[in-house]
């Protein structure tokens, strides 16, 4: 009886060696046919160190603008490498403009926050300082790297935007009011007067999750956010949520409604 047929009897999962990671890459700058381009630092560490890469072997490289493209790497140096662009795989195609404004946690949560945000499609990630927020100092670069990294993983074409801090009180007074923001509010349970839920909804191609930091938002503020007409409560159920589960429940509802999920 040969190996494999041994494997298989005794309820092993056989893996297919010759399978090979899809190996994804962002690259900021202009990307187009024919046109070499230059990797550098540590996308040159992660393809010969990490990924073992040599010369003629293929990755895809994207950018927000120009799509996804097919790559060849064509030459390898210390510091750089040079892929020619073979051929375009997809263009850049946005059917969802959903925002994420929500409380900073620590540091771990955060972060968690970023790269779920990322792979659920969210296009701007606002860090938002409420009467309630102990964290206050953020990295945002290291913030815009997650997204990054999240958005080659899960084979986005586009970055979400990482912007800096800003307060709840200085944000809203500012905002366009044709974005709705749907704003977690768990106060609303036990409130008929007030109880608004994602299915009584109009919805639209885009608008924002605004998520409170622990130990929830204020009175004031709450009352205050209540006030206007482009922010309406939301009820994400029964339970008490963590601020990183309550921003992927929300924006799962919201595919779920008007996004991705809807369109499938």
């Amino acid at each position: 009886m040969s190996s494999e047929i041994n494997l298989q009897l005794y309820g092993f999962v056989m893996l297919d060696l010759s399978y090979k990671a899809k190996i994804r890459l962002y690259f900021p700058g202009k990307i187009s046919l024919k046109s070499p381009v230059k990797l550098e630092n540590k996308q040159v560490h992660y393809l010969i160190n990490v990924m073992r890469k040599k010369i003629d072997d293929s990755i895809l490289v994207f950018n927000g603008v120009n799509g996804e493209f097919l790559a060849k790497i064509s030459e390898i140096y210390k510091n750089t490498i040079i892929i020619d662009i073979i051929k375009k795989t997809r263009d850049v195609q946005i059917d969802n403009d959903i925002w994420l404004l929500f409380a900073p946690v620590k540091k771990s949560p955060t972060e968690y926050i970023v790269q779920k945000a990322t792979e659920l499609g969210v296009s701007k990630i606002i860090p938002v300082i409420t009467e309630r927020t102990i964290t206050k100092n953020l990295n945002l670069k290291r913030m815009q790297d997650i997204a990054i990294e999240s958005s080659e993983q899960c084979e986005r074409i586009t970055i979400p935007e990482v912007c800096a801090v800003k307060k709840l009180k200085d944000l809203i007074p500012n905002w366009d009011n044709d974005r709705i923001i749907f704003f977690c509010d768990e106060t609303i349970r036990n409130n008929d007067a007030v109880k608004i839920d994602f299915q009584n909804l109009s919805t639209k191609s885009f608008g924002a999750i605004l998520v409170g930091p622990e130990g929830g938002f204020s009175a004031n503020e709450t009352n205050y956010l209540r006030e206007k007409k482009f922010i309406r409560p939301i009820d994400l159920g029964p339970r008490i949520l963590r601020s990183d589960t309550a921003v992927i429940t929300a924006l799962s509802f919201w595919h779920f409604l008007n996004g991705d999920i809807k369109n499938n």
